[in-house]
């Protein structure tokens, strides 16, 4: 590895090095690829930008606290949750309406503002109809979070050290950092996004993740809720099994909310040998959006009820 990169980053780089060639559609094709010479190159030079990018944020950001004791240790005592995992009860855009409404780990509804209600009434009656919701990642935009958790349609990478625990994402190839060894940066210093600047500790055998600063420009589902900057996202992740993990993943944004709640999410580990692949979205390639609608060959979807 070059020098002067940091561990996060030599990481990243070693990885780029297992490239996986996704064929379109909604099941990827596993295959792996060599990366030519200067693909490799390029793929450190970009690690090398993330390390000094790290660097500097790490400069300015708050002062350290240590999540698990001086020195800290390379992981949880006996919590090793590295490796590929998929979510468990996937509800997709063709699974009828009433189960994708947005609803907390009880199954009742998420408890919307009137202003958000009365979009969100809105777009649901425009489902009926055939005329789906054109959201971020419709533009091959990132799903951000908490959508990003709670709709994995493809599988995730976690990543473990004692500074950082990362999840990669086969979607969209988005990454997500949540920094244990800082607080959060400042407030000047955060830029609205799609993934928030989140930090994290653990609390015994849970990771408490708490992130802020995410755009206004993401939705919490398919079906376009919405959400202010005043979004506030705290999650839990636990190993229920070796094999399984939860993510309880509380929403406070008062702005959009009566009352914080709270939704659930499970993961399961994949088959050993199975791989996070390459994946490329083009604008345009999947659904076409006409009149702001996403289509089927240019037809208006029809809502199953």
């Amino acid at each position: 590895m070059p020098p002067g990169l940091g561990k996060t980053s030599q990481r990243l780089a070693a990885e780029a090095g297992l490239q996986k060639t996704c064929v379109g559609g909604e099941l990827p094709v596993k295959s792996q690829v060599r990366l030519s010479a200067s693909a490799m190159i390029a793929a450190l030079a970009a690690a090398a930008t993330l390390g000094v990018a790290h660097a500097q944020e790490a400069t300015d950001a708050a002062p350290a606290v240590p999540s698990t004791g001086p020195g800290f240790t390379l992981k949880a005592p006996g919590i090793d949750m590295s490796g590929v995992w998929e979510i468990e009860h996937y509800v997709g855009s063709g699974a009828p309406l009433a189960k994708r409404i947005l609803h907390d780990m009880d199954g009742k509804p998420a408890p919307f503002l009137p202003w958000a209600q009365k979009i969100y009434d809105h777009n649901i009656e425009e489902e009926k109809k055939g005329h789906t919701f054109a959201g971020g990642p419709t533009f091959c935009l990132p799903h951000g979070m908490p959508q990003m958790m709670t709709a994995a349609t493809y599988p995730v990478e976690i990543f473990q050290s004692a500074k950082d625990f990362a999840f990669v994402h086969e979607l969209q190839r988005n990454y997500r950092i949540i920094h244990l060894d800082r607080g959060h940066l400042a407030a000047d210093d955060i830029t609205p996004d799609y993934m928030g600047d989140s930090v994290g500790h653990w609390e015994g055998d849970t990771l408490v993740v708490d992130t802020i600063g995410l755009s206004k420009k993401t939705t919490f589902d398919m079906l376009g809720a919405p959400h202010t900057d005043q979004l506030h996202v705290i999650e839990r992740i636990r190993l229920v099994t070796p094999n399984q993990f939860e993510d309880r993943i509380t929403i406070d944004d008062p702005g959009t909310f009566s009352h914080p709640w709270t939704e659930r999410v499970t993961y399961k580990r994949v088959k050993p040998g199975d791989e996070i692949m390459e994946y490329i979205c083009l604008d345009g390639n999947r659904n076409k959006v006409v009149d702001g609608m996403v289509t089927i060959d240019g037809k208006p979807r029809v809502a199953k009820k």
